[in-house]
C-alpha cells in the first residue's frame, strides 16, 4: 500500500487525488491485466474511494439499497398522484399544467434514487453513480423553480397589473434563464473531476464553481419566501385596485375532494365577456382573489352578494396558501444550505463528517420533500393557485353566443340569468 500512491501518480501524470476516477478504473484494469468478469482488487478500491472529494449522500454501498428503494416507491405514488390531479381536472376543462411539473419534478427524484440502487450494489458503475448524483441535486431547483411560480401568481394576486406586466414578466423569465446557466455550470462542474485527470488548480476551479453556485441555489430557494413578502410590503396601486381582474370565480371550495363543474372554466369565459363586454381585452388574469382584498372599480351589488355568499360558505382565502408557499420553500432551503455547508468543508470521502452521511440525504432530500409533494397535493395547489386561460380574442366581440346560451341554459335568443353570471 506504501507504493501505491507514486505507482498511481505516475499512471495519472501527477493529476490532482480525487481526480479522473473513470479513466484511472480502466488504467487500473489494464495494468492488472484484468478479464471483463474480474474485479479491482478491493484494497485499490477502497484507496481511490477515499481519494474522493465528499458528496452529499455520500457514496452508497449495501445498506443504501433499502431506503433508496423506499423513495423510489414513495415518489413514484407521488408521481401518480399528481397525474390524477392533472387528468381529472383535464376532463373539467380545468388547464393546470403545473401538476405536471410537479409530476416531472418526482419522476427526475424517483430516476434519482432508482439509479442509487444500482450503484451502491456496484461502487464501480461510476457512470450509473454520476447520473444517479445529477439527478438527485436537479429535483432541488426544480422545486425551487415551481414554488417561485407559485409565489409569482401570489404576486400578480396582489398586483393585479404589476404582477401581469412585461417588464415583470421578462424580469422572472430572466431569473429562471439564469437559474437555468447556473445548474448547466453545477452539472459541469461536477461531473468534469470524475471523467478527466486535472491538475490541482483545475480541479480547485471546478470545486469552487460548484461552491459558488451552491450559494446561489440557496439564495434561489429563498427566492419564492422574498416575492411573497414584497406582495404584501409594496401596497397594490392605484391601478391595480381599479383593474379589471378575471379571476376563477367559478372555483368554490379548497376542499381535498372538491373538482370543478365539467365545462365551469369555458363557461366562466363567455360570463365575464358577457358581463364586461370591451373590458375583457383589458382585463388581468389572476388566482382566485377571495374577496377580502380589494374589489374591482365596476363591481356590481349581484358580484358582491355572490362573493359574500361564497365567502360565508366556504371561506376561500389565501393566509394557508401563503402558509403553504412559505413552508414548502423552507424545507427546499434546509436541504440546499446542508449541501452547501458540506461543500465548503472540502473534505474526502475518508474525512467526511456527519454532514455527508447517507441519512442526512435520505431525510432532507427523501423525507422532507415527500412531505412537501403531500402539501401540494392535500392543499390543492391546482384550485389555490389557478390562473385562467387567456381569453381568446374571437370572444371579446362574442355578443349573443350559442355556446354560452347552451351553458346558462336558455333558449336561443332569450337572456341568460344575472345570477348566472356571478
Amino acid at each position: 500500500m506504501s507504493s501505491l500512491p507514486s505507482i498511481i501518480n505516475s499512471l495519472t501524470d501527477n493529476a490532482a487525488k480525487g481526480t479522473g476516477i473513470v479513466k484511472l478504473v480502466g488504467i487500473a484494469k489494464s495494468t492488472l491485466h484484468l478479464q471483463s468478469n474480474q474485479q479491482i482488487p478491493d484494497a485499490l478500491i477502497t484507496y481511490l474511494k477515499d481519494q474522493q472529494q465528499s458528496q452529499f449522500g455520500s457514496y452508497p454501498d449495501h445498506k443504501d439499497i433499502a431506503p433508496s428503494g423506499v423513495f423510489t416507491a414513495v415518489f413514484f405514488l407521488l408521481m401518480l398522484g399528481h397525474l390524477f390531479v392533472f387528468a381529472k381536472n383535464k376532463t373539467r376543462g380545468h388547464w393546470f399544467p403545473l401538476s405536471l411539473g410537479f409530476a416531472a419534478y418526482c419522476l427526475i427524484r424517483l430516476l434519482g434514487f432508482a439509479l442509487r440502487i444500482a450503484w451502491a450494489k456496484d461502487i464501480l458503475r461510476l457512470h450509473t453513480g454520476i447520473a444517479s448524483e445529477v439527478l438527485l441535486v436537479l429535483p432541488t431547483v426544480f422545486l425551487a423553480s415551481l414554488n417561485l411560480v407559485l409565489a409569482q401568481r401570489l404576486f400578480t394576486w396582489r398586483h393585479p397589473v404589476g404582477g401581469n406586466h412585461k417588464l415583470f414578466q421578462i424580469t422572472m423569465m430572466t431569473i429562471y434563464s439564469v437559474v437555468v446557466a447556473v445548474v448547466i455550470m453545477t452539472i459541469v462542474a461536477g461531473v468534469v473531476p470524475y471523467l478527466y485527470f486535472l491538475n490541482q488548480s483545475h480541479y480547485n476551479m471546478c470545486r469552487n464553481v460548484v461552491k459558488v453556485t451552491s450559494v446561489l441555489i440557496c439564495l434561489y430557494s429563498l427566492l419564492a419566501i422574498l416575492l411573497v413578502l414584497c406582495a404584501f410590503l409594496i401596497p397594490p396601486s392605484s391601478r391595480d385596485k381599479k383593474a379589471t381582474v378575471f379571476q376563477p370565480f367559478w372555483i368554490t371550495s379548497f376542499a381535498l375532494t372538491y373538482y370543478v363543474p365539467r365545462g365551469a372554466a369555458e363557461e366562466g369565459r363567455y360570463l365575464f365577456v358577457q358581463r364586461h363586454g370591451d373590458l375583457s381585452k383589458y382585463s388581468e388574469r389572476t388566482i382566485l382573489k377571495g374577496g377580502h382584498l380589494y374589489s374591482m372599480a365596476d363591481e356590481s351589488s349581484q358580484l358582491n352578494q355572490y362573493e359574500a355568499q361564497k365567502e360565508a360558505r366556504y371561506s376561500i382565502k389565501h393566509n394557508s396558501s401563503i402558509l403553504l408557499v412559505a413552508l414548502t420553500s423552507a424545507c427546499v432551503f434546509i436541504g440546499a444550505i446542508f449541501r452547501c455547508v458540506l461543500l465548503f468543508f472540502d473534505t474526502t470521502y475518508a474525512t467526511q463528517g456527519w454532514l455527508a452521511k447517507p441519512v442526512v440525504m435520505y431525510m432532507l432530500w427523501g423525507f422532507l420533500e415527500a412531505v412537501v409533494n403531500l402539501l401540494y397535493l392535500l392543499g390543492r395547489v391546482d384550485l389555490r393557485f389557478y390562473r385562467p386561460d387567456k381569453i381568446p380574442n374571437k370572444l371579446m366581440t362574442a355578443t349573443d353566443s350559442p355556446v354560452l346560451q347552451t351553458f346558462s341554459g336558455d333558449k336561443p335568443g332569450t337572456q341568460s340569468s344575472p345570477s348566472m353570471a356571478y
